[in-house]
């Protein structure tokens, strides 16, 4: 995310009472530490080590050759500075806040909210009381019904000395074209980036999807289906109703869940899935297939014990 105006590395350094090591650059955004350029500032916890292009880091030690803020906490020194540098806007009493972007032949139902600087592309419906955040984009040809909270809070809190703290979810939701969104639908903001629903995705109602979820194109979702954070889903996904992915779950294109599984780790492309936890389909029926059979295996199995 850009920063509303340029800071130096020993501002930063100065605003979280951290000690600046390597050169003092000028900062212009900020960004996860995977996708951060030159420009951004990003942060870096103990466990994690490894190649990263930011141009500043927030660490708990030096690193030779980079800019660094050293910290104790890295992600508790960010929190203050993205409150700073993203406050929450003041409430709007108009429904369409006025640095909105309303496209050609939107049509808005009663209720709706579209927050500042949001955008509703072309030919867009948004019925009744559905409610975007600031900075929520929504595409060409979309529909959205009754209800649907787009742009909320990520769920995310930070144990430090000082408790939890709430960290604040500074990206956005970017809705592709041609989306059908049903009712009551929940897709929360990034943390530093944009959670991401791609072209042509139909996703029923009451599902929940977390904050910096990456949806491709066609995805389909059936209803009270709940996606924890940093969730990646290909191309020509399907989903029954009430899965559960695990936060940073991948299914690959075209893969198929079937009704109630739980997904942790990774979903192979092209393949069905069932169960909690999820297995391939053919082991998941097998397993199904046998445990029928488990009560009178239990009987057979306690007649032939031997005498104690």
């Amino acid at each position: 995310m850009r920063l509303p105006a340029p800071v130096r590395a020993s501002e930063v350094a100065a605003a979280v009472g951290g000690e600046l090591h390597g050169e003092d650059r000028v900062i212009l955004g900020v960004a996860p530490l995977e996708d951060a350029g030159p420009g951004d500032l990003a942060y870096r916890l103990p466990d994690r080590r490894g190649d990263d292009n930011a141009g500043l880091l927030l660490a708990d030690a030096p690193i030779a050759g980079r800019s660094v803020v050293v910290v104790g906490d890295s992600l508790a020194a960010l929190i203050p500075l993205l409150e700073s540098w993203f406050p929450e806007p003041a409430p709007c009493d108009a429904r369409i806040s006025p640095d909105a972007r309303i496209g050609a032949g939107v049509k808005l139902h009663s209720g709706v909210v579209v927050g500042p600087g949001a955008e509703v592309a072309d030919e867009t419906v948004l019925f009744p009381n559905v409610v975007l955040y600031p900075g929520t984009r929504v595409g060409r040809r979309c529909r959205v019904h009754a209800g649907t909270v787009l742009g909320a809070d990520g769920f995310r809190y930070h144990a430090s000395t000082r408790g939890l703290l709430k960290v604040p979810q500074v990206g956005g939701v970017r809705i592709g074209d041609d989306v059908e969104l049903g009712a009551l639908v929940t897709i929360d903001r990034g943390f530093l980036g944009d959670t991401v629903i791609g072209d042509g995705c139909k996703i029923d109602n009451l599902v929940q999807i977390g904050h910096n979820c990456k949806l491709g194109r066609s995805v389909v979702i059936a209803a009270q289906t709940g996606l924890s954070g940093s969730c990646v889903i290909g191309d020509g996904v399907l989903m029954g109703g009430q899965v559960g992915l695990a936060d940073h779950s991948y299914v690959g294109a075209g893969a198929r869940l079937g009704t109630r599984s739980g997904v942790r780790g990774q979903v192979p492309a092209g393949e069905t899935w069932l169960g909690a936890p999820a297995m391939p389909i053919g082991l998941t029926m097998r397993i199904f297939a046998a445990s029928r059979d488990l009560p009178e295996m239990w009987r057979t199995w306690m007649k032939a014990r031997p005498p104690k």
